[in-house]
């Protein structure tokens, strides 16, 4: 039996659990279930149903009294309207799921909805809230001795930071995430630190400082078996060996990209290395391989209505125009 096939049946089974539920009257239940059913249809890209269920649970937790029974669903309702940009009805819900820790003095729920909330600020890019309700949740970890918190609120501190443009600080917050990543033995997390220190490297044009960070967090990931986080830390390293001048080492690591993401089955982003490998052709005058590349781009854009369509077929006009120059003076001589 497939993975498909088993989820199918569980979102069949979580539908036929909410009508049951509904029709006797459990409100608690129900709503747990739809929240469960909105979670699940978002993880198997079903977004019109997975927006109809949770607007259906929302619709149902305007209701609810026993707020203390169901703060977990109401804390998942609010990570996936976040997800989908829904930042106001998630902070919303948070601040109801804070209000329900904060009655019952659950410092470690407090701690972790103060950092959703931070998230959902970030999201719409109110940096400067984001940043106090971090720095909130980073003082209630410290009481509680909660070290994978600590780290996970100093890495979200940084990446805020970042946005802000203060680039020696977030830098600062990246490094304490990562002492304590390498204290708890959290080899996953540390290559998401690695990665985001590299980044800020990156942006800065320190080549030499985010290809070491890359490529120490690409073998992180490799030991962890990730093969998204793999596929972009290896799209990552070829912007960053291209701009070194290693056009073969560039091209090898977006080719390695293009192979994860077509394993995956992610044609939204499989575009990205493809197209990356089509330009070092074009840098390299090898406009037949590398309209041959932005073709295949082409293809895909057309197949899932990629947004990117307009710009790459101008992409390919544009190489076109340099095989044909290149042609009639080959011709002329």
């Amino acid at each position: 039996m497939t993975q498909e096939r088993t989820s199918q049946e569980k979102v069949e089974t979580l539908e036929a659990l909410a009508q049951t539920q509904e029709a006797e009257g459990d409100g608690v239940g129900l709503l747990e279930t739809l929240a469960e059913l909105a979670g699940l249809l978002t993880e198997l890209q079903d977004e019109p149903k997975a927006r109809r269920t949770l607007t259906l649970a929302y619709q149902v937790a305007q209701t609810a009294e026993d707020e203390p029974k169901i703060a977990q669903a109401f804390h998942q309702l609010g990570v996936l309207y976040h997800l989908q940009g829904g930042w106001d009805r998630a902070l919303e819900l948070f601040h109801r799921v804070l209000a329900v820790h904060q009655r019952a003095n659950d410092r470690h729920g407090i701690a972790v909805t103060l950092g959703s909330i931070a998230e959902s600020f970030q999201g719409k890019r109110e940096f400067r809230k984001a940043l106090e309700k971090y720095e909130e949740s980073l003082a209630m970890r410290r009481e509680l001795q909660d070290e994978r918190g600590l780290s996970l609120t100093w890495n979200n501190i940084g990446t805020v930071k970042a946005r802000m443009g203060d680039i020696p600080e977030a830098l600062e917050a990246f490094e304490k995430s990562l002492q304590t990543q390498e204290k708890l033995g959290d080899s996953l997390g540390k290559a998401v630190t690695l990665t985001n220190i590299a980044s800020l490297h990156q942006r800065q044009e320190n080549w030499h400082e985010a290809l070491r960070g890359f490529e120490q967090s690409l073998g992180l990931y490799e030991m962890a078996g990730d093969p998204l986080a793999l596929a972009t830390t290896l799209n990552n390293l070829g912007l960053v060996r291209r701009r070194l001048g290693d056009l073969d080492g560039a091209y090898q690591s977006y080719a390695r990209a293009r192979d994860l993401m077509l394993q995956r089955g992610d044609h939204l982003r499989v575009t990205i290395p493809i197209h990356n490998m089509a330009m070092i052709h074009e840098e390299r005058g090898e406009y037949r391989d590398a309209l041959r590349l932005m073709q295949e781009v082409i293809n895909i854009d057309k197949r899932i209505g990629h947004p990117d369509l307009k710009q790459d077929l101008e992409t390919f006009g544009r190489i076109r125009e340099k095989l044909d120059r290149e042609r009639d003076q080959r011709q002329s001589v």
